[in-house]
């Protein structure tokens, strides 16, 4: 069978797959792979899909940057190794971590999120904050750095 007709086989196998859903070129590619097309093949149908639309990285990042904030905020650390277990491009995890906020804003949107406006007693509880912080990918220093802009408001 010739790498064309495969290709349009992988392409029309892809399509099937995603359906209405959104995934990433590097999902679509291992999907492939499982389903008996070469690494050739599958590569070589998802630049196909990519270059017509039907796949695309940015997109599907957001749908992960989405799962990822306000009680589950995370470093920026954390959030690029998710987009490559994703299966996101590195190129496009490069852009879109590079378009995220400060470490330290972030932590501070966490620590909102999770524990709402600051009150007298919620600075005995500093280690708990920073606990969640350091759970979620934080440095140290960004998340007593958070943790104090977060005192002030």
């Amino acid at each position: 069978m010739s790498d064309n007709i495969s290709t349009k086989e992988a392409v029309t196998c892809a399509i099937r797959h995603i359906g209405t859903g959104i995934y990433s070129s590097g999902k679509i590619r291992i999907y492939l792979i499982q389903k008996g097309y070469s690494e050739a093949v599958a590569s070589s149908a998802v630049k196909h899909l990519i270059d017509t639309g039907y796949i695309d990285d940015m997109r599907a990042s957001r749908k992960v940057l989405a799962a990822r904030s306000g009680r589950k905020q995370e470093s920026k650390h954390y959030i690029y190794s998710r987009l490559l277990e994703a299966g996101i491009s590195s190129d496009c995890a490069d852009e879109v971590v590079s378009g995220l906020d400060s470490d330290i804003n972030t932590c501070k949107s966490l620590y909102e999120a999770t524990y709402g406006s600051a009150t007298e007693d919620t600075s005995d509880r500093e280690d708990d904050f920073i606990k969640l912080a350091v759970k979620r990918g934080y440095g140290l220093e960004a998340a007593r750095t958070a943790f104090r802009l977060y005192l002030e408001q």
